[in-house]
């Protein structure tokens, strides 16, 4: 009986070690667990995000602004749950050494990583228009996707006042887009995982890229990684805005001139 008393204790103790193990600390734990409830909530309580507060020719840019600070809200509320946490409770440091906002790259952060973005910027935008301009027999299927893709909301391409309030809610859209994915998950993990955090966290990025177009698709794992790697690099998500924002705006804007200019 005593035998059994003590394997069961052991038993027991050993997967609350292992169990500690995994909550020392659980920033990343909890990280991983609300990245994951905002990306799948709204596949199934799809309802609760149409909203109609434009005519309904506008709804997708409106959706793309909900979807980014749909992004946004859970992550930051619990950043601020945190950080109250924190000045009542002391020891919540400890499981949680994370919860201000400037630990999840809400800063302008180091000018070397802006110097670098815009580096990167340039060599995506040449090849953007290369991709697009370039008349080569292998390149034909890529550009043929590409124009019947871009710009994602069709009607962006009628009017300059469609195309402006196109891009304005695709920059709100990015925003969250890369908060959740180079602030809030990133930093999140790079606690635990260093430098290996930005392979963990391109992972998810490039399978949320299935659909769109297969030159795309297999990019976005390489731009995951140049990506997270400039935010580690800046301490900041903001360059991520700015890069990824800035690209989808030249490619806006080659589809457009490809399938003929506005009109």
């Amino acid at each position: 009986m005593n035998k059994n008393i003590d394997s069961s204790q052991g038993f027991l103790k050993y997967y609350w070690l292992e169990l500690k193990k995994l909550l020392s600390p659980a920033t990343p734990l909890l990280v991983c667990a609300i990245y994951s409830f905002v990306l799948i909530f709204p596949r199934y309580h799809y309802a609760m995000f149409r909203t109609s507060f434009l005519e309904p020719q506008y709804r997708f840019p409106e959706k793309m602004a909900i979807d980014g600070l749909w992004f946004m809200l859970i992550p930051i509320l619990a950043v601020l749950i945190l950080r109250l946490l924190s000045s009542v409770f002391p020891k919540t440091k400890e499981p949680f050494p994370q919860y201000r906002f400037r630990d999840y790259g809400f800063k302008i952060g180091r000018w070397k990583g802006w110097r670098d973005t815009l580096i990167f910027f340039a060599f995506m935008l040449a090849l953007v228009i290369a991709v697009t301009v370039l008349p080569l027999p292998f390149l034909k299927g890529v550009q043929k996707n590409f124009i019947s893709t871009y710009p994602l909301f069709s009607s962006a391409g009628k009017s300059l006042n469609l195309f402006l309030l196109w891009e304005a809610a695709l920059l709100i859209h990015m925003f969250g887009w890369e908060f959740i994915n180079r602030g809030f998950l990133l930093f999140g993990l790079e606690g635990k995982m260093g430098n290996w955090a930005i392979l963990a966290t391109a992972i998810p990025f490039a399978l949320l890229h299935v659909g769109k177009p297969e030159f795309e698709a297999y990019g976005s794992f390489i731009a995951a990684i140049a990506l997270g790697w400039l935010a580690l690099r800046t301490r900041s998500f903001l360059p991520g805005v700015l890069l990824h924002w800035g690209v989808a705006l030249s490619m806006d804007i080659m589809g457009i001139i490809s399938k003929g200019g506005f009109g």
